[in-house]
């Protein structure tokens, strides 16, 4: 499949602009910063940095950008997957970055879902529970462990086999 995708019209065509793939690469970063730096604001909060910031205000005015953020980052990806299909799929670097994503989500979902249901009792007014916390450390932990892979890749560029 990968090689189907590695020979395919759209790949042979990216491949042809000079300017396609470090676009695509400034794209990427330039989203991927944005996304955790919003990500990175959120989790601070929850650890306690800024307390006179109500965290439902801080959310209220992070989590629409975030969204935003993250299209763009899967967008770019997937983009700077298609210069080099066959090389990204045996990347270990980039097959953790993969990993890594989907985790950071399900961290997300389980703070937002279950772990911020009662976030009215303490959003500005008292301390942030220790499950809440956990997570936060867990998300910059994910999300810093997901930049680490994503960087990683170029030093595993060429080892597939």
């Amino acid at each position: 499949m990968f090689a189907t995708l590695n020979d395919s019209a759209i790949t042979q065509w990216l491949n042809s602009l000079i300017w396609g793939f470090p676009a695509a690469e400034v794209f990427h970063i330039v989203m991927t910063g944005g996304f955790f730096g919003g990500i990175a604001l959120l989790d601070l909060r929850l650890l306690g940095v800024h307390k006179r910031v109500p965290v439902s205000m801080l959310m209220q005015h992070v989590i629409p950008s975030l969204w935003w953020l993250f299209a763009g980052v899967v967008v770019s990806g997937g983009l700077l997957f298609l210069f080099m299909p066959l090389e990204y799929s045996g990347n270990a670097a980039f097959l953790a970055k993969l990993v890594l994503i989907p985790v950071g989500g399900l961290n997300a979902l389980w703070m937002h879902i279950v772990l911020l249901r009662d976030q009215h009792r303490w959003d500005a007014h008292a301390d942030v529970p220790g499950a809440v916390k956990l997570s936060a450390w867990l998300s910059l932990l994910i999300w810093m462990s997901t930049l680490a892979a994503g960087r990683l890749i170029a030093y595993f560029y060429g080892a597939h086999t």
